[in-house]
């Protein structure tokens, strides 16, 4: 299955090195960030994953970076922002300049980011080893919580696309619930956010 799986990415690659929602369309930067992370969870796995596929995706990675916009001109949101500065990362050399260069902007600006974009931040962090940052950034998470005597999540939303809602609190709150789990595991907010996800499943069957 996994050997398909990455038949299918390859397949699907563009020509610019970034990946789409489909084999022949515009490369889109939440797709193309995931798939770098996918690949590089699958050769930290074991297996074989090819480095021109990995590189080439990194490239594009660092050309939407850089350029900060979408195919069509539109600007590329925070949240996708911090999705491809924390691929980039995740999926490269820490002692590379150049990925710092990012992750220092993102934290710079990391005022304009939401829950999932700042659980991202934090994690990027963590994974260079700046951990007084990645502390200081999960703080900030942990202050944004919703917090209740039950449960507690983190809201969200995220830019229009295809059929999905524009509501992102799961997602915010497995990457929160990720990121404090790393970063601050003693964290009171833990067993609470858990529950809350427990509880907000939708379509577990898919």
């Amino acid at each position: 299955k996994v050997q398909r799986g990455l038949e299918k990415l390859y397949d699907f690659q563009h020509d610019d090195g970034g990946w789409g929602w489909w084999k022949d369309d515009r490369t889109d930067p939440f797709m193309t960030a995931y798939v770098v992370d996918g690949l590089t969870m699958a050769r930290r796995a074991g297996y074989a994953v090819k480095s021109d596929a990995l590189d080439r995706g990194r490239g594009s990675v660092k050309q939407l970076l850089n350029s900060g916009k979408l195919e069509n001109g539109n600007p590329i949101d925070a949240e996708s922002r911090a999705h491809l500065v924390y691929a980039l990362n995740v999926s490269g050399d820490n002692a590379s300049a150049t990925d710092a260069r990012y992750v220092n902007d993102l934290f710079t600006k990391r005022a304009e980011l939401q829950a999932y974009g700042r659980a991202l931040l934090a994690l990027a962090l963590k994974h260079r080893g700046d951990d007084n940052r990645a502390r200081q950034v999960v703080s900030e998470l942990e202050r944004e919580a919703r917090v209740t005597d039950f449960d507690a999540h983190w809201q969200s939303v995220r830019r229009p696309m295809l059929d999905f809602t524009e509501e992102n609190d799961l997602e915010a709150t497995a990457l929160s619930v990720k990121a404090i789990a790393r970063i601050n595991p003693q964290s009171a907010l833990l067993a609470k956010a858990a529950r809350w996800l427990v509880a907000n499943r939708r379509n577990g069957y898919y």
